[in-house]
């Protein structure tokens, strides 16, 4: 095996799909699976796709051209730039709008291509990431409504990933009202309200989704079990088997390529580490020290945890993490493999780098 490698345990990431799927379609609500945080890899897709799942999100369109069965719709999550308009309508089904003139370049393309792109109007409630503000939206949708290229799908709204605002029947209310102001003022239906991501699984699991939501986003949830808002940990509501989701699909393992017993603080005149930093280190005298080939290139050390808890991540460098192995029971030696739990973001750095070997088990 090639290391740093990013194992995948397949039953684990099929039973947490399972899961999902059964509470969805329990409440006859849809969602679209986010691809961006493995970046879209076949591997990773093709197990998606085997275990029914047909909507799939991104927010790069490089991704989208990853995903290429014939019967899946693939929605781009982040707002389209208008550098990339013909991409956007050749290579994805929805994309979440907010700007007028981006709309009307998106409907030009369409018209150009002789397709029909879908749109869903993102509406902002209080994370200040995308989306216009509720006074605007009515307004809004009825501009976006004169485009001939475009066709209104819906609207969405965002929360957790900017300011951290935590979906309540509250603010999602306020989306659900204006998709049924904007339905009857411009005489039209609006299939999709989405009413967020992984944040908002919390409605699902004590059956308090504000009415009219029909539809989430999901990405971190189906890899790590929880939901984002308070971190709860999904159950199956099937009565026969009462699973709890897995947070451990995940596995990063890095081999050491130095032990050695050193000093815990640097010798010499400090200055500014190779990341313009002034870094402090705590004297513990003498400490077996390790060092695994895996660095701050593929995975930042504030979202990884070492299995073997007796081993703790002192820093790293661009291709280096250093570790204390002091305290562990276990003899390591020059070769051997860590394994670390991993997190959303880690999960996103180490699929983005390309020097992570993914492997399936």
């Amino acid at each position: 095996m090639k290391y740093p490698a990013l194992i995948i345990n397949r039953e684990k990431l099929e039973t947490n799909i399972n899961i999902i799927q059964g509470l969805f379609k329990e409440r006859a609500l849809s969602f679209c699976a986010v691809t961006k945080c493995f970046c879209a890899k076949p591997e990773i897709l093709d197990i998606y796709y085997k275990t029914g799942i047909r909507e799939f999100a991104d927010s790069r369109i490089e991704n989208l051209k990853k995903i290429n069965y014939n019967d899946v719709t693939r929605w781009l999550l982040r707002l389209p730039m208008l550098s990339e308009v013909e991409d956007v309508v050749r290579y994805s089904d929805i994309s979440l709008n907010s700007e007028l003139q981006t709309v009307a370049a998106l409907s030009e393309c369409a018209l150009r291509l002789g397709k029909k792109h879908k749109i869903i109007l993102m509406i902002d409630v209080g994370d200040l990431r995308e989306g216009v503000l509720p006074e605007d939206a009515l307004n809004t949708a009825g501009e976006m409504l004169k485009h001939k290229g475009i066709e209104f799908y819906g609207v969405g709204v965002n929360f957790n990933c900017f300011g951290g605002i935590i979906p309540t029947t509250k603010n999602v209310s306020i989306v659900t009202s204006l998709a049924l102001e904007i339905s009857k003022k411009y005489g039209i239906e609006v299939p999709i309200i989405s009413g967020g991501n992984s944040g908002s699984m919390h409605f699902l699991t004590e059956n308090t989704m504000p009415a009219g939501v029909n539809n989430l986003r999901l990405g971190e949830v189906i890899f790590f079990g929880r939901e984002t808002s308070y971190q709860k940990l999904i159950e199956s509501s099937l009565p026969a088997s009462r699973q709890t989701m897995h947070e451990d699909v995940f596995t990063l393992k890095a081999q050491i390529i130095e032990l050695k017993q050193k000093p815990s603080v640097p010798i010499g005149e400090a200055g500014l580490n190779a990341f313009g930093e002034k870094v402090v280190f705590e004297d513990k005298g003498e400490m077996l020290r390790a060092i695994i080939a895996c660095g701050r290139q593929d995975v930042d050390i504030e979202k990884i945890k070492a299995i073997d808890e007796e081993i703790d991540i002192i820093g790293q460098s661009s291709d280096h993490i250093i570790l204390d192995l002091t305290r562990c029971k276990k003899k390591y030696k020059v070769g051997d493999i860590i394994d670390f739990s991993i997190s959303y973001g880690s999960l996103l750095s180490l699929s983005t780098s390309e020097y992570v070997n993914v492997l399936i088990t």
